[in-house]
């Protein structure tokens, strides 16, 4: 009789509403640049020359981070009589106490620098990064990555630089398509 008891009040427990648990999904805070995650293919103009982009993005740690590899080749040209090859590393993150988006990247040529979002610059597709910080540059240079995501698969990123506080000067444009798999 003890054993049916108990049975029937499980059974009782388990049938019976009750109230859920108030299950809220945080926000991605990657979500601004959650679109650059995928494979990408692009070309670009600028100081260096012409040249032929790529960029691999992907999440890390559990989606708290955005990591992308990059490489830009530049091959021999009249504006780069070498050519050359440019290799990056990007990590994405977001700040919680200053609320805006981080951007670290570190580069074959030993460069190491650290934007953060300029909120007030930026707005949905438009994504305006500042630099904070720059390892291994000239004392008082500047330097400003912009964002244009354009639908889901093409993205443009503009880099400037401003060595002499007289503002940003373009140094590169890139545009970037998603590459889809056949």
């Amino acid at each position: 009789m003890k054993l049916a008891t108990t049975f029937l009040a499980l059974l009782f427990l388990a049938l019976s509403p009750q109230a859920a648990p108030a299950q809220t999904q945080p926000s991605d805070p990657l979500a601004p640049v959650a679109m650059l995650a995928g494979d990408w293919t692009g070309i670009g103009e600028g100081d260096p020359g012409n040249s032929a982009a790529f960029r691999h993005g992907e999440r890390a740690h559990e989606g708290r981070y955005l990591r992308i590899e990059g490489r830009s080749v530049y091959p021999r040209q009249e504006k780069n009589k070498k050519g050359e090859v440019h290799t990056q590393t990007d990590w994405w993150s977001y700040d919680k106490s200053q609320k805006h988006l981080i951007l670290r990247q570190f580069d074959n040529l030993g460069f190491v620098s650290t934007y953060a979002q300029d909120l007030a610059a930026s707005r949905p597709g438009h994504i305006v990064m500042v630099s904070v910080q720059l390892e291994n540059v000239p004392a008082g240079w500047k330097a400003r990555y912009t964002y244009d995501l354009i639908g889901d698969d093409t993205y443009e990123e503009r880099f400037e630089l401003d060595p002499d506080g007289k503002g940003f000067q373009p140094y590169t444009f890139n545009r970037f398509l998603r590459d889809r798999p056949d």
